[in-house]
């Protein structure tokens, strides 16, 4: 998790052009799928409809840079919590969507084999409790596969009575009564919000059916929380959770600073307790990282594609910076998401850096939920290419966490997250890199590790020296260094390293504490990548060491 650095606050930047596309043709009966190749669109994609048909829907094509624009002005007399929002932003940045069951599409799904999610399965598959908030572009309301996913606000559900806020002296539907029922500031979000458009309708294709965008919120709701075990679609790593459809971009997969910031506001305020974001610009932006911050305080797990800049050549990306990170996946206390292939290597598109916390699958035959004018109830994506489809697997993980450890917060679940992770074998065996992070999430891991977290009586953990053999605090490059962990006996630990320049976060892997009570690490300095000091604590669940020792880079 992330680490800003806040300079050129006020510059007016190039876009950065984030999306990712599914390019998939059918030629005389056989399906061929462009390998790795995001940013070249073709025309249309074909999305195989649960008949066995398929329906044409105009691909997510991307757009070059532009300087940013005035935000386009709205009437927000029936959000006034938005209008409150947009009129505390300074300046409006553009931004762009970043691209065992019984599931047909699942005996497919590699992707959910590669995270493990079977096993996770033995011990969870999710309680329909928790609250996953999706800020996209608008979404398939009506798909066979979400339409028991939304999450609905019961405060605006139903018909008003006598003592009511909203009571006129008639009986009147709760949903369309032009009334803000519950007094949250936005009248009538009965089933989310349409931040864009201002209206409480987050609906694909409502301004534009062909938008290059339209279907890529669907999508990413789809890898969030498409219906489990229910004979139809897809599945994803959490079967039973709910999703908050909030829509900030439009069709063509456009936003702006104050849609996305009241999106935030609006997603912590009304009970989300994961907010995925697969969107991205290229500048820090004051006003969401104050909002991202509200979310932290308010122990809502942020999560955010990495971007599709890996190499730089990519159309709307800097060649001068490849790999270069999106915002707000840079921001503190937001877990940054980059993509892997089949073959567990790093998306040629992939961004990347000391700034990434975690990869996921996210390029190829990927199947998700989507939406096309011509099949708005049953269409499906067939292939996926970009980081915008790794980090909602992520959120749906931190979800399917909270649903056995309610009480976790977002560090704890960051840890479970982050130090669970698997290091695949690109990675040579070292704890972090910059091309992947802590590894590939690991569902299992995770709810193996959270399980065993909930039956142990936490005490804070004993931090042993962490150093090499050059001096007390200080470390050099490539620096062979131990860590130690004194904690009950068969009990889990990790160690934390935060970086109080960059906000980097490193975490060595969850560890069984040996018969002695003690976990102990041996690791390379190389992974405290950046300036500045670094704080390192004993962590075990959600307690850790209160006295931080602190180690310099020479």
């Amino acid at each position: 998790m992330k680490k800003t650095n806040k300079k050129s606050k006020n510059l007016l930047s190039a876009l950065l052009i984030v999306l990712a596309v599914t390019v998939t043709v059918r030629l005389h009966g056989s399906v061929i799928s462009t390998p790795e190749r995001p940013f070249e669109p073709s025309t249309q994609i074909e999305i195989a409809g649960s008949d066995g048909g398929s329906t044409m829907q105009p691909s997510l094509q991307q757009s070059k840079s532009s300087d940013i624009k005035d935000a386009p002005t709205k009437t927000l007399s029936n959000a006034p919590k938005q209008a409150e929002v947009k009129k505390s932003v300074a300046v409006e940045y553009q931004y762009r969507a970043l691209k065992g069951s019984n599931d047909p599409a699942y005996s497919s799904s590699w992707a959910l084999q590669k995270v493990n999610a079977p096993t996770a399965w033995d011990t969870a598959t999710g309680n329909n409790q928790t609250i996953v908030a999706v800020i996209d572009t608008g979404f398939a309301l009506a798909h066979e596969d979400l339409t028991d996913a939304w999450h609905l606000n019961t405060a605006e559900n139903g018909t008003t009575a006598v003592g009511d806020r909203c009571w006129t002296g008639t009986a009147l539907s709760k949903k369309t009564n032009n009334c803000d029922d519950d007094n949250n500031g936005y009248s009538d979000d009965w089933r989310g919000w349409d931040f864009y458009s201002t209206n409480n309708q987050p609906q694909a294709g409502e301004t534009n059916s062909n938008g290059s965008g339209v279907s890529h919120g669907t999508s990413v709701a789809g890898l969030v929380g498409a219906t489990g075990n229910n004979n139809k679609g897809v599945a994803t790593i959490n079967w039973a959770t709910k999703i908050m459809p909030l829509q900030a971009l439009s069709d063509d997969g456009v936003g702006y600073t104050s849609d996305i910031t009241a999106a935030i506001y609006y997603a912590v305020d009304n009970g989300a307790s994961v907010i995925n974001m697969s969107l991205g610009g290229d500048t820090f932006d004051q006003s969401i990282s104050t909002a991202i911050a509200y979310a932290y305080q308010n122990n809502v797990v942020v999560v955010a594609a990495a971007g599709n800049c890996g190499t730089g050549a990519e159309s709307g990306c800097d060649p001068q910076k490849p790999g270069a990170l999106a915002y707000p996946a840079t921001e503190n206390h937001v877990i940054s998401v980059g993509a892997t292939t089949q073959s567990d290597l790093r998306a040629s598109f992939s961004s990347n850096g000391a700034g990434l916390d975690v990869v996921a699958p996210g390029s190829g035959s990927i199947v998700s939920t989507a939406w096309s004018a011509g099949n708005q109830t049953a269409a499906y994506s067939a292939n996926l290419y970009g980081t915008s489809f790794a980090s909602p697997q992520v959120a749906s993980l931190a979800s399917l966490i909270e649903s056995i450890r309610p009480s976790a917060t977002v560090d704890d679940i960051t840890a479970l997250i982050l130090a669970g992770s698997s290091k695949l074998g690109a990675m040579n065996s070292q704890i972090f890199t910059n091309e992947y992070g802590h590894g590939i999430i690991n569902a299992s891991s995770g709810l193996t590790i959270a399980t065993a977290l909930n039956n142990t009586s936490l005490a804070e953990p004993q931090l042993s020296q962490t150093g090499g053999y050059s001096a007390e605090h200080i470390y050099v490059g490539n620096e062979f260094m131990g860590s130690g962990c004194g904690v009950a006996t068969n009990t889990y630990c990790t160690v934390w390293l935060k970086n109080s320049l960059n906000n980097y976060d490193r975490y060595l892997p969850y560890t069984l504490a040996i018969s002695a009570g003690s976990a102990g690490w041996s690791w390379n300095s190389g992974i405290l990548s950046g300036s500045g000091l670094w704080t390192v604590r004993a962590v075990q669940g959600q307690s850790k060491s209160l006295v931080p020792y602190s180690l310099t880079g020479k």
